[in-house]
């Protein structure tokens, strides 16, 4: 028996998979493509250099972020690394880049979070589903990709990538535009995310439930930022979570 009114949304990175796993292979992938480039244009990156300018667009995307409630895109990345490296590119090699950048994750994907496959299969045979990602280097394009070689795409009844949307999280689109897809009650649903600043926050300024999963992290991603939002409930494991919602 479905609840049509209830719908779920799931956060994607450190909620559904662990962020940590391939990361560093990830990171190989997109210092060889600029390393690449470097080499026509007889230029020798080293790796400090090129943690300073990929520390350089984490900053820039952590403040657009949380200040304008949207994310760059990985070209925008891509073009804050290189400036800072004062690498030459062509458009075609930029292009090149941010392919590298955005494809890497089919080098070291992450890794499903335990039990997630199973809870998520029966939860969907009970209520509509969503997932909702803020995307910094894997766009949404990849990460449906990367959803259904798992098997599990098509247990979502409706995706928001803020890549494609325009709109992060904590903004109250990011939820109601699949909320109101679906038909289904604010009140009545509920979120399940990794983070306080986005996650809890914009699902409870808007009236929804939230579960705060700390599977993977301790809830926290700016300490700068003040947070009024609680939790529902805190779950270390989606074993947890399904206690809760099944």
């Amino acid at each position: 028996m479905t609840q049509q009114n209830t719908m779920i949304t799931i956060d994607f990175w450190n909620t559904l998979v662990k962020a940590e796993t391939g990361g560093k292979v990830r990171r190989k992938v997109r210092i060889q493509a600029l390393r690449n480039i470097a080499e026509k244009y007889d230029e020798e990156l080293n790796l400090d250099d090129i943690d300073v300018a990929k520390r350089k667009a984490s900053k820039e995307f952590d403040e657009i972020w949380f200040n304008e409630q949207r994310t760059p895109t990985t070209k925008e990345l891509v073009d804050t690394i290189i400036t800072h490296l004062d690498l030459p590119a062509s458009q075609k090699e930029k292009e090149y880049l941010v392919e590298q950048f955005e494809e890497s994750l089919w080098e070291g994907p992450p890794e499903l979070t335990d039990d997630a496959k199973e809870v998520i299969e029966k939860l969907a045979s009970i209520y509509p589903l969503g997932l909702i990602s803020d995307t910094m280097y894997s766009p949404g394009r990849v990460l449906r990709r990367y959803l259904e070689s798992l098997g599990i795409l098509d247990c979502f009844d409706g995706f928001v990538f803020s890549d494609e949307t325009g709109y992060s999280k904590p903004n109250p689109n990011a939820f109601t535009q699949l909320l109101e897809k679906n038909s289904c009650n604010v009140a009545e649903s509920w979120h399940i995310g990794d983070l306080l600043e986005t996650d809890i926050k914009g699902a409870k300024s808007l009236g929804m439930k939230a579960i705060l999963f700390t599977g993977h992290s301790n809830g926290r991603y700016n300490k700068e930022i003040e947070i009024d939002a609680e939790p529902d409930h805190i779950c270390n494991s989606w074993s947890e979570i399904a206690q809760i919602l099944l």
